[in-house]
């Protein structure tokens, strides 16, 4: 289920929450002492919402002088895909409790790197996950959910702990999937579905039994790849793990269980799940339908995954906007929090301040129409692509970068790999960063050599750096698999709140009031690395989270 909460004026005090019902804050100093506030807290079904509207008991005017006794709920697809309006919210009764009445579901997060508890955090995941159990990874947006997972891996798959070669460390391959297209590339995977060999998953309605006598009756390729995958796998990472329905986590543990023979939590594999909760919520392909959360399957309990929640925030480090980040991600601003965001509200950003907006129709049009404003030839750099058509097509839906990208000199642009030159301490560029491009430079040109296409992009600081195509591929164990080669790059004046998950920026600006989904406004403010860098277009009435997710974190704790 999922809650909005609305703020009603600048004088009122209440929260923001989302298991798709509306609740709201303002700028009062707590609550208890005169105000009132809204928590996230209260459902009348496990996944739904009640439908119904509860005006506040006291509503103010907002800024445009017209009270709001109560807010749309609205359901949605996901991120990927458009919104629509749905039912009426409910104001939550009954705030969390939390410190001095404004905590969240979890602990304090801090920032920076000073107190040991983050170091605390990671050891005791490193020795669990070497252990061989099964573990959940996670933790607010920002605390290096992803470095740690890749250090893991890094030592598993050679058998080196903190810089020594410990012979008697288990080795193995470590198989690492996503729910979606998006965040399997990001994440250096595949998709889990395509791993298991699975298809779409069972539907509606079908038993685990029927869907699994279809799979073993389908000769496809990709099917029999999948199932000799699950047999052999030793662990298996599940990235974005707050993405993937719990219908589908349920068959995935029955499938495993099923082709190692094994009645046993997916079948004696490790599993390893990383994500947050409170952050982008499961895919749904039917808006009308409630959110499948993987934490209320039963495979999620038969897995009895030992947690370890990250909480040395490292994005940002200044303790406010980390402070304040952290009551936002529960549906909690109070007082101080409220009026340091409210703080960041600007009409005129600068041009070239990234945007980030909820639906690719608004993030064409703005593009399109910056790119169109500048002097100077425009390039088309199409992709070069090989291999079967549908690995390619799943390439061009799913990468940060276009298969065609536009450019004039003068053009805003994100990088979006990372990348190294051995021996040097700092990176050439890193995925998220910005620059501007001076300059397309193609083998046309008789001053260039045939096939060394460059762009060159002038960075933070004044550096031009020349960039070369990069090669994506469908699959690095199977050469034979789609290929595409691209600049890494990909225009940035605006993106989506979707595809922004997992960057880290200076600066955006945020037009989050349509952020339908739990979660969704939560990671657009969390991108951003310093209070000075957030900026909101207007104040929101108010944000979605998941009662469900703050329930699951709070009893965690």
């Amino acid at each position: 289920m999922g809650v909005m909460r609305s703020m009603r004026g600048m004088e009122h005090e209440g929260a923001l929450s989302g298991s798709t019902r509306a609740h709201g804050f303002g700028l009062s100093p707590r609550p208890g002492r005169g105000e009132r506030g809204f928590g996230g807290d209260g459902s009348n079904g496990k996944y739904g919402t009640n439908g119904e509207s509860t005006p506040h008991p006291n509503p103010l005017p907002d800024r445009g002088g017209e009270g709001a006794a109560n807010q749309t709920d609205v359901t949605a697809k996901h991120a990927e895909h458009a919104e629509r309006d749905g039912k009426e919210a409910t104001p939550h009764p009954n705030p969390l409790p939390g410190r001095g009445g404004e905590g969240g579901a979890t602990a304090t997060p801090r920032a920076g790197r000073g107190p040991e508890q983050g170091e605390d955090g990671e050891a005791r995941f490193l020795a669990r996950a070497h252990g061989g159990g099964n573990c959940f990874l996670t933790g607010m947006a920002g605390t290096g959910k992803t470095t740690l997972l890749r250090r893991f891996i890094a030592e598993r798959t050679s058998g080196v702990r903190d810089g020594r070669l410990e012979l008697g460390a288990p080795r193995g391959r470590v198989d690492v999937t996503a729910p979606t297209g998006v965040a399997a590339l990001n994440a250096g995977g595949m998709t889990l579905h395509r791993f298991c060999g699975m298809l779409l998953g069972p539907q509606p309605g079908q038993s685990n039994e029927e869907y699994f006598a279809i799979l073993e009756n389908d000769r496809r390729p990709s099917v029999r790849a999948g199932f000799n995958r699950v047999r052999r796998c030793v662990t298996l990472v599940i990235d974005e793990i707050s993405m993937l329905p719990g219908r589908q986590l349920e068959f995935v543990d029955f499938l495993f269980r099923r082709l190692r023979g094994r009645d046993v939590a997916f079948g004696g594999c490790q599993v390893i799940a990383t994500g947050d909760f409170l952050q982008l919520p499961p895919v749904r392909t039917d808006e009308a339908a409630a959110y499948d959360w993987g934490f209320l399957s039963p495979a999620w309990a038969a897995a009895e995954f030992k947690t370890t929640v990250l909480e040395q925030v490292r994005r940002q480090d200044e303790a406010a906007f980390v402070e304040a980040l952290g009551g936002f991600r529960v549906g909690r601003v109070w007082g101080d929090a409220a009026r340091l965001l409210h703080s960041r509200v600007r009409s005129n950003p600068p041009a070239a301040m990234p945007r980030l907006f909820t639906h690719n129709v608004q993030v064409d049009k703005w593009n399109n129409f910056q790119l169109e404003g500048l002097p100077g030839d425009e390039s088309v750099l199409e992709a070069e692509q090989t291999g079967p058509e549908l690995q390619r097509g799943f390439l061009t839906r799913n990468l940060l970068t276009p298969a065609t990208l536009r450019l004039k000199p003068g053009a805003l642009v994100m990088f979006t790999v990372n990348k190294a030159v051995p021996g040097q301490s700092e990176p050439v560029f890193v995925n998220g960063q910005i620059g501007v491009v001076e300059q397309v430079v193609t083998s046309g040109q008789s001053s260039v050599a045939s096939g060394t296409d460059q762009i060159c992009v002038r960075v933070k600081g004044g550096a031009v750096i020349p960039v070369e195509r990069f090669t994506w591929q469908f699959d690095a164990q199977d050469p034979d698999s789609a290929k595409f080669r691209q600049f890494p790059l990909r225009l940035a004046w605006a993106m989506t709140i979707h595809k922004a998950q997992g960057l880290t920026l200076d600066s955006a600006f945020l037009d989050i009031r349509a952020a339908r989904e739990p979660g969704q406004a939560y990671v657009a403010v969390s991108r951003v690395r310093t209070l000075a860098g957030l900026n909101f277009k207007e104040w929101f009435k108010g944000i979605f989270v998941s009662n469900e997710a703050v329930e699951f974190y709070r009893n965690l704790n």
